[in-house]
């Protein structure tokens, strides 16, 4: 075993080393163990600060920490002689050290303002940074991609609090349901390229329904979605699923406004490439054996096969291509992969 990881490291195959020493914990040893799991971290980290996955080093630091946590509690394993040094737990600081490269990574890559904003979220204090180059970073980043008061009407742009409560729930869903008006939908019909997702029927060719987007978020070693987002042409709702759905009452008003909403055949819920959101969704712990999205989700539409069928040139691209496509600017995704249970 220990052969295998020496060799994986001479080989830089970082992750396969990472998952050796992971599965065979108690016989590569301890260093080997931190060793592999920094070295992954470090190589992932430079792969998506080159592809502006951003959001993925927050879990990336996580990981380390964790691996750190292990080591500590001295689970399942005893001294090993042959433990290198420069990677001895009680002489590397995995945690600091992964921080510091990603930042300074982060930092080479022109992110200048999410370098700043890892390093609060971590509570760097000694992290210090010019002030004039990260106002000049952020107008760019504003610059190039697609912001929140592009996207909503004028004098509708502050940024939506958090649901947790039933009465905060109920309150919102009213107005997300009053303010919006029926649009007219048609069905196409080759090739199934409506995108339903929770039904195989047919609809009308053409219908007076209310057309919402949403889009679910979720913690990697989390079952269940952490956040709900759903919108309107005029109202954006950000549900804190975990919250609600562990108190009887939460429950109640989830399946009452979030679960009728998916499954109400008035409405449509437009998604991208949203069938693991929906999973999410019904895989969500919930207090009541009566689950809020158990009904099923009749009403969602998966936009990615509809703009597939419309513009074949799109169907490999992800949500940011295609928004730049249709809206001028792509998504910013630097958070798509942040701690989500963490931000709420």
């Amino acid at each position: 075993v220990k052969t295998l990881i020496d060799a994986s490291f001479d080989a830089r195959l970082y992750r396969q080393a990472d998952t050796i020493a992971t599965k065979f914990y108690n016989v590569g040893g301890k260093s080997r163990y931190i060793k592999a799991r920094f070295q992954h971290a470090q190589s992932t980290i430079d792969k998506v600060i080159r592809k502006r996955q951003l959001g993925v080093i927050e879990r990336q630091a996580e990981r380390v920490d964790r691996a750190v946590e292990k080591v500590k509690k001295n689970e399942g394993i005893s001294y090993d002689e042959e433990e290198d040094e420069e990677f001895s737990p009680d002489k590397f600081d995995a945690g600091e050290e992964i921080r510091s490269f990603a930042l300074r990574k982060t930092e080479e890559a022109g992110e200048l303002d999410f370098a700043r904003r890892l390093a609060e979220i971590w509570k760097m204090k000694d992290y210090t940074y010019d002030e004039e180059r990260i106002e000049a970073a952020i107008a760019a980043r504003r610059k190039r991609y697609l912001q929140w008061s592009e996207a909503l009407p004028a004098g509708n742009s502050d940024v939506p609090a958090l649901i947790s409560t039933p009465n905060a729930l109920f309150k919102v869903f009213e107005l997300l349901i009053n303010n919006h008006p029926s649009t007219a939908v048609e069905d196409e019909e080759e090739g199934n390229p409506s995108g339903n997702v929770g039904s195989s029927s047919s609809t009308d060719h053409q219908s007076k329904r209310r057309v919402y987007g949403f889009d679910a978020e979720w913690a990697e070693d989390h079952r269940g979605a952490a956040l709900l987002q759903i919108a309107s042409t005029a109202t954006v709702v950000l549900v804190d699923v975990p919250a609600l759905s562990m108190t009887h009452e939460g429950a109640d008003a989830l399946r009452q406004t979030v679960g009728r909403l998916f499954s109400c055949p008035n409405s449509v819920l437009v998604g991208f490439h949203c069938n693991q959101d929906v999973q999410k969704l019904r895989s969500s712990p919930c207090a009541q054996e009566r689950h809020g999205f158990a009904s099923g989700a009749p009403s969602v539409v998966d936009v990615k096969t509809i703009v597939s069928h419309r513009e074949p040139k799109l169907r490999t691209l992800g949500l940011s291509r295609v928004c730049e496509f249709y809206l001028g600017k792509p998504l910013d995704k630097a958070e798509q992969c942040s701690m989500w249970l963490a931000q709420i």
